[in-house]
């Protein structure tokens, strides 16, 4: 271990006491996590609900959802630019093809024009891509819609957290108390007083003041250039009809040959999260109207324009030049590997990166930013159960994909003590941090 890896074991074991320290934000999202892992394993077949459980539904599909998705990444060149022609010529979307994230950037603010606020959705995409930061350093304001996001930003909170539910770690007494602490209202501490609280309040602004709105897309069909996106709240169905102008940034990743294979990839997700999709948004063109005479007319009631940033980065040279990540761009983004990671389970929001948490979040960071971002982000913390394998619903092996991470550390003079002191201490004090 060199200089520069001693450096980065001591950042880990800064996290690790961190997490010990029984009123600090660490230890609080882990023992939420814990909760919640135990609350997932109890409640995930939904059997008084479906007649087949989540898992059976997953697996009854798994085969068909593999084939798609390796389909599109053989032939990703020919699916991109069937869905840009068909997006442009047939739905009247405005659609600009980036090359990196800092062309996607520039195109973004572009778009914005002289417009200084940005309302969102949940969009881990948006992150991925670094639009979110950008936007920050350019003084853009950024509107959360998501109540879990909104949360995030009123608490003003720093660290990782679960990307499908940011804002389940704060507890119902904190929210109220930090409500009446920002805004002075005093609300009965329950969920249902929250919610009907920014339904009030916030509903207002979202119906009547957007003028551009981001959101990712759960998929985008090259078939037709439908987008299709999945939500509970209805916060997206706001943000890409009462609005001027929606953005819509993703990878091309997203991309899938039919509709059908679109929408099959949004019920997955929802049935492997048990989140409900209580909508399904299918997008094919901004708002239009034929009824003058048959004349089609843009901009109706709901958005007058809709533009799609496609971008690459680092896909397509992770397919030609058969990187051993490639495997990364068949995820569907449910992120629930979490729920079965060991080292998730054991470290909580300490095994993640800026881009999010866990696994999936430190690979990210590592294709961004490069080994040593990937080692301080908790790297080694991961066992390489291959739990994540077994569970992922298109049998992606990030164990594996994150064993070849740490041979590049190893090289690097990054990894942590000789093999055999770790050994050690895994045996001894079931910590190799200790």
């Amino acid at each position: 271990m060199n200089d520069k890896g001693k450096e980065l074991y001591d950042v880990i074991k800064g996290k690790i006491n961190s997490m010990k320290e029984e009123d600090s934000l660490e230890r609080q999202y882990w023992n939420f996590w814990k909760l919640g892992c135990f609350l997932k394993t109890k409640a995930h077949d939904l059997k008084n609900v479906y007649e087949d459980t989540s898992r059976e539904f997953v697996d009854k599909y798994k085969e068909q959802l593999i084939k798609m998705r390796e389909q599109v990444l053989e032939n990703l060149d020919y699916y991109v630019e069937k869905c840009i022609n068909v997006m442009r010529k047939a739905n009247n979307f405005k659609v600009h093809y980036a090359k990196t994230n800092k062309e996607a950037h520039h195109i973004f603010m572009e778009e914005l024009g002289d417009n200084k606020v940005v309302y969102k959705s949940k969009s881990n995409e948006a992150k991925d891509i670094g639009i979110i930061d950008f936007l920050k350093k350019n003084d853009i304001i950024i509107k959360e819609t998501d109540l879990g996001d909104v949360l995030v930003q009123l608490f003003d909170y720093k660290l990782p957290s679960f990307q499908v539910g940011p804002g389940a770690h704060f507890s119902i007494d904190d929210i109220v108390a930090k409500i009446k602490e920002m805004h002075g209202v005093e609300l009965e501490p329950k969920p249902s007083a929250i919610v009907d609280y920014y339904r009030k309040t916030y509903r207002k602004e979202l119906l009547n003041n957007v003028k551009v709105s981001l959101t990712s897309a759960n998929a985008i069909s090259a078939e037709d250039g439908t987008i299709v996106l999945g939500e509970n709240e209805g916060n997206i169905s706001l943000l890409t009809r009462a609005t001027e102008k929606h953005i819509v940034v993703c990878g091309i990743q997203k991309i899938v040959p039919t509709v059908l294979d679109a929408v099959l990839v949004a019920k997955i997700q929802s049935r492997i999260n048990n989140v409900p999709f209580n909508y399904i948004n299918l997008i094919s063109g901004p708002s239009s109207t034929s009824d003058i005479r048959g004349i089609n007319v843009l901009g109706m009631y709901g958005a007058k324009e809709v533009v799609i940033i496609l971008v690459d980065e680092w896909r397509t040279k992770a397919i030609k030049e058969n990187l051993f990540y490639k495997d990364y761009l068949k995820c569907i983004s449910c992120r629930t590997c979490n729920f079965v990671c060991t080292a998730a389970r054991a470290f909580g929001n300490i095994f993640a990166s800026k881009y999010g948490w866990g696994a999936t979040a430190i690979l990210t960071d590592y294709i961004h930013n490069g080994i040593e971002a990937a080692v301080q982000d908790g790297l080694f913390f991961c066992t390489n159960c291959e739990n994540c394998y077994h569970w992922c619903p298109v049998s992606i092996n990030i164990g594996e994909i994150m064993k070849s991470i740490k041979k590049e550390a190893k090289k690097a003079g990054l990894c942590p003590p000789p093999l055999k002191e770790y050994q050690q201490k895994i045996l001894k004090d079931k910590n190799p941090f200790k």
